[in-house]
Order: structure tokens, then sequence, then C-alpha cells
């Protein structure tokens, strides 16, 4: 199954890129065992050193799992696991005051998602929605609750967003928004500091369900749109308050 590759500079990268492929083309399976690394190395023509880095490579990414006193095991590579590499890599590329980029991925990702979510939803989607915005107008209705519960609001908020996602009933849009779960609840902490945000988003979560409720695409789409609208401008005022310009 494996062949033999050529003893140039980067012979890491080549065995992990072969390795990979055998994986992603089911060739390798989730579950299967691969050979001991003294055999890997001999069938590779590769040092044991060279085996060890790329099976530790393809286990940061999920797709191996190393077994202390047994062999290394195939793995499907996990949502979770997709999600935190690009949310780690936007973490590491975007300034906590940089969100123009993060702004237009949403304008694009999210009103498709309402839309979508719109034609696809179903009773126990509507449930689930239905539920997540009576938690959020507990909360904001209550000034104690908005005091002590800021962060079970912003999570709620988040969950809401996610409900959305999974109402497409398109994993792929699951994945993608989660992406961008740790840069927006930094968002949304810093957006409680303006006055009267966490009340008005409510307004709009509330007008985005009953979009998504009714069935109309076009609706949840103007809905999702009026609301990222708001919030790109609650995070400017948010940024002003907090750089001391306002």
């Amino acid at each position: 199954m494996f062949k033999t590759v050529a003893r140039e500079p980067n012979l890491t990268s080549r065995v992990t890129s072969q390795m990979e492929a055998l994986i992603v083309d089911n060739q390798l399976q989730p579950g299967d065992r691969l050979p001991a690394v003294k055999e890997l190395a001999e069938q590779f023509g590769v040092s044991r050193t060279v085996i060890r880095e790329a099976v530790g490579a393809l286990a940061t990414k999920g797709l191996l799992e190393v077994r202390h006193g047994s062999r290394t095991v195939v793995r499907h590579p996990s949502v979770d696991t997709v999600t935190q590499s690009i949310s780690l890599y936007l973490r590491a590329g975007l300034s906590a005051f940089n969100i123009d980029k993060v702004s237009q991925v949403r304008r694009v990702l999210e009103v498709e998602i309402a839309g979508c979510a719109a034609e696809q939803r179903t009773e126990e989607d509507l449930r689930k929605l239905e539920t997540l915005l009576a938690e959020m107008e507990k909360i904001v209705t209550d000034p104690a609750a908005m005091q002590t519960q800021g962060e079970l609001y912003i999570q709620t908020d988040v969950d809401f967003h996610t409900a959305l996602a999974d109402a497409t009933h398109n994993e792929l849009f699951p994945l993608l928004l989660n992406s961008l779960v740790d840069i927006m609840l930094e968002v949304r902490k810093m957006g409680l500091a303006v006055p009267g945000s966490p009340q008005n988003a409510i307004d709009f979560h509330r007008a985005i369900y009953l979009q998504v409720k009714a069935g109309n695409m076009e609706g949840a789409r103007q809905a999702m749109r009026e609301h990222l609208t708001d919030s790109e401008e609650v995070m400017r005022q948010a940024i002003a308050l907090r750089s001391g310009k306002q």
C-alpha cells in the first residue's frame, strides 16, 4: 500500500501527504490500525523519526489517534477538529478590534443561513429557536439578571445563531459558523457596554425567528441583514467607548 519516497529534504511532508491521501481516499478507514513505526519506516524507505513526525502531524489534524501501548488508529476528522483549526487561524490573524473581515463573512454566511433555515426548518428546529429566544428575553427583561448573567445571555445569543445554522440541515453551515464562535463571543462581550444593545438584539432575533417560522426565505434574509447592520453599529460604538472617544 505504501510506496517508497525519494530521499529529499522534506521527507516528512511527503510521507504525511501520502498517508493523508490514503485516509481521504478511504484506503485507510476509521478504526484501521497502522503498522508499527519500524514496519512503516521500512515500507516508506525512511527513518523512524520521519514516520513519527508524519504521524504526529496527522494526529494534530485529527486524522490519526496515537494510543500509548498499542498501534496508531485512523480517525475520521470531527467537526470540532475542523472548526478549532479555522478558529485558531482566525484568532491568530485578526486583531480583536479589526472585525471588518469577520463582518463581511458573517453577511455572506448568516444571511444565507437565515434563508435556508426558513426553507428547511422543522417543528423541532422552531421549538429550539423559540426556547433560546425565551431564555434571552428572560435575562434581558430583568436588570438584575443582566448584571449577573451577561455571559449566559451572550452564550444563548450564540446558541440561537448556531440553531439557525442547524435548521438549514446542511452540515457545512454549522461547521463554518462555529469557526467564528470564539471571535464573536468577544465581540458580543464588548457590545454589552453599549446601552440598549441587548434589548435591540432581542427585537432583531424575534424578527428573524418569525420569518423563519413563516417559511419566508427572503424575509428571513432581510431580517438577518438588518440584525447584522445593527450589530456592526453596536461594535463601532463599543470600540469607541473602549478607546475613550465617546
